[in-house]
């Protein structure tokens, strides 16, 4: 599979504003990598120094590497269920055919975020600019990101 085959389930990367944008989450993210791709979700893919990919999963607050390289990357994307896990695939099938179709720097974003419980499901789905996305669920993160599984959080919004 080549990169043009997941071009429908990619945003543009090119923004001048990521500096910002990962500020919550720099202590999850390896130093020294570069932005690869970027969901149609508002995940983040990033190119390690030692050439393995990473996935910075924004609505779950968590970073995994999901790649040995690139060419690793592209080999797994013949897997439909990869195309499922990391595009949500079925999910952004199911948006497009109702008609939620996204405006120009939008990502489609979790009501209730990943990370706290929320479904992989059409109704859990917003439309959100994509600053807002990285910002909102990187603030819930710096919230949460010392507190223990399974323990009740209070989240206090600016």
């Amino acid at each position: 599979m080549t990169l043009q085959d997941v071009d429908r389930y990619l945003l543009p990367v090119e923004r001048d504003d990521w500096s910002e944008l990962l500020r919550d989450w720099a202590e999850l993210i390896p130093a020294k990598t570069t932005r690869w791709l970027l969901s149609r979700f508002g995940e983040l893919f990033l190119e390690q120094q030692d050439g393995k990919i990473g996935m910075l999963q924004v609505s779950a607050f968590q970073y995994q590497v999901v790649a040995q390289n690139k060419t690793d990357f592209l080999e797994w994307l013949d897997d439909p269920d990869k195309l499922a896990e990391w595009f949500l695939a079925p999910l952004l099938a199911q948006l497009e055919a109702a008609g939620k179709s996204l405006k120009p720097a939008y990502c489609y974003s979790f009501i209730t975020p990943l990370g706290l419980g929320g479904a992989v499901d059409a109704a859990n789905v917003m439309l959100l600019p994509l600053h807002e996305h990285f910002k909102c669920f990187g603030e819930i993160f710096r919230q949460i990101k010392d507190v223990p599984d399974g323990q009740q959080v209070v989240l206090k919004v600016p």
